[in-house]
C-alpha cells in the first residue's frame, strides 16, 4: 500500500598586535553517532512536511510518502478521486512523487505524460491524471529535510552580536524540525594567550562531548570577529587589556579543532565568516584562508570583502542559504545564484566569495566568488 503519516502543521575592523599561539595536539574530539527513531524507507529518511504546501497534516489529510525519494505529499495537495480513495492504500501500491515523475521524463528523455501518481506492477491505479491543488514551481532535486542540523556561532570577547543574522536564521529554521533534529550553541572565545587556548580547548571538549551522542547530517559554523587592517589576521581575544590577532591558518586551528570530530563525520559542513573584508583582500590571508578552510574538510565556506562589513545586511542572503541549502537540499553551489538574487541590497555594501570544496551536481559549474 502506498504508505502515510502524519506530522502536526507549523504554529503561526581594526588594528591589533600579531600573536604567535603555541596549538600542539589536533584537538580532535571523537563522535559516536545515534539516530533517533524516525520514519525511514530504502535508506533515507522522509521529510515531515508536504513538498508542495510546506505544511504538515491533520485530522482526515495524511502525508502520502514517496517510494523513490524522500519527499511526502499531503492528500490536501493532491486530488485523490474518492472513487480511488481504498485502491491507492491497496497492499503493493507504490507513490511516485510529481518531483520524482518529471525528473524521470527529462532523465529518460521520454515523452511528456500524465502525473498519475499510484501505481501497482508498474501500472496506473487511477484512471486518469493526479490534479494537485496548487501552481507547482520548485526544483526537481528539492525537498524539505529535517535532517539533523547543528548551529555554532563563535564570537569574540566582547564583539556587539545584537541583530545576528546567524541567530535569525536558526530562528527561521525551527519551525521545519519538529522532532528536535536541530541544535543552536552560542560561544564566546577569547584565546588570546596560549593558557586561554587550553582552556577553551577543555571547554569545547566538554560540549563536542554531549553533542557527539547525535550523528548530524549537516555542521553550520558562524564565526564573528574582528580582523586586522593590513595583515588581514582574524582578532582572537585579550592579551593583557589588548586585543591581539593571529594568522588565519592558526586561528582556525585553534577555534574549529575542537569541532573536527563532527566535522568529519558530518556529510556536509559549512563556515560563515562575520568578519571586515581585510580578511579576503590581503592576498596572502586569502591563500591561508582557502588552504586552512580545505584542510579541516569544510564543505564550502562564505567571506565578504567589505573594509568595515555589517553582519547584519547578510541577513537576507543567509535566510536564502537556510532555505535552499539546508531546507530544500540543493547543493550550495547550485543554490549561490539565488542566494544572491534573494540579497535585496547586500551588494551595494560587499562582494560575496563563496568558497566550496564539496563536488557540485551533475553539469554543475561550483562557483569560487562572485561580485
Amino acid at each position: 500500500m502506498a504508505r502515510t503519516k502524519q506530522t502536526a502543521r507549523k504554529a503561526t575592523g581594526g588594528s591589533a598586535g600579531r600573536v604567535k599561539l603555541l596549538i600542539g595536539g589536533d584537538g580532535n574530539s571523537s563522535a559516536v553517532g545515534r539516530q533517533d527513531a524516525v520514519e525511514v524507507c530504502e535508506g533515507f529518511r522522509h521529510n515531515d512536511y508536504c513538498i508542495i504546501c510546506r505544511d504538515g497534516s491533520v485530522d482526515d489529510d495524511v502525508l502520502v510518502l514517496c517510494d523513490e525519494c524522500p519527499r511526502v505529499v499531503c492528500t490536501h495537495c493532491v486530488m485523490i478521486p474518492l472513487a480511488f480513495a481504498q485502491a491507492v492504500l491497496a497492499p503493493h501500491v507504490t507513490f511516485r512523487c510529481i518531483c520524482c515523475h518529471i525528473a524521470g521524463q527529462r532523465q529518460g528523455g521520454n515523452a511528456l505524460t500524465p502525473y498519475l501518481g499510484f501505481y501497482r506492477n508498474n501500472k496506473p491505479v487511477l484512471d486518469s491524471f493526479l490534479p494537485i491543488r496548487a501552481a507547482l514551481e520548485i526544483n526537481v532535486t528539492s525537498q524539505l529535510s529535517s535532517d539533523t542540523l547543528l548551529f555554532v556561532h563563535l564570537t569574540l570577547v566582547d564583539y556587539d552580536t545584537n541583530g545576528s543574522s546567524f541567530e535569525l536564521g536558526h530562528q527561521f529554521l525551527l519551525p521545519y524540525f519538529p522532532h528536535a533534529g536541530m541544535q543552536y550553541h552560542k560561544v564566546t572565545f577569547d584565546i588570546g594567550t596560549t593558557s586561554k587556548v587550553k582552556t577553551y580547548r577543555n571547554s569545547m571538549a566538554a560540549l563536542v562531548g554531549k553533542l557527539s551522542s547525535t550523528a548530524w547530517s549537516r555542521v553550520v559554523f558562524g564565526i564573528s570577529n574582528h580582523t586586522d587592517n593590513s595583515s588581514g589576521d582574524p582578532y582572537v581575544g585579550y592579551e593583557r587589556k589588548t586585543y591581539v590577532a593571529t594568522p588565519v591558518h592558526d586561528f582556525l586551528a585553534i577555534i574549529l579543532g575542537p569541532w573536527q570530530g563532527l566535522i568529519n563525520k558530518a556529510p556536509e559542513s559549512f563556515l560563515w565568516l562575520f568578519s571586515c573584508g581585510a580578511l579576503v583582500n590581503n592576498p596572502a590571508s586569502f591563500a591561508n584562508l582557502h588552504v586552512s578552510v580545505a584542510h579541516h574538510g569544510i564543505s564550502a565556506a562564505i567571506a565578504f570583502n567589505a573594509v568595515r562589513f555589517q553582519p547584519s545586511f547578510s541577513a537576507h542572503l543567509l535566510l536564502a542559504f537556510c532555505e535552499l541549502v539546508l531546507i530544500q537540499r540543493v547543493s550550495v553551489q547550485q543554490a549561490f545564484p539565488d542566494m544572491l538574487g534573494q540579497s535585496y541590497k547586500l551588494g551595494r555594501h560587499s562582494d560575496i566569495l563563496l568558497d566550496s570544496f564539496s563536488p557540485p551536481p551533475l553539469g554543475q559549474l561550483p562557483a569560487t566568488a562572485v561580485p
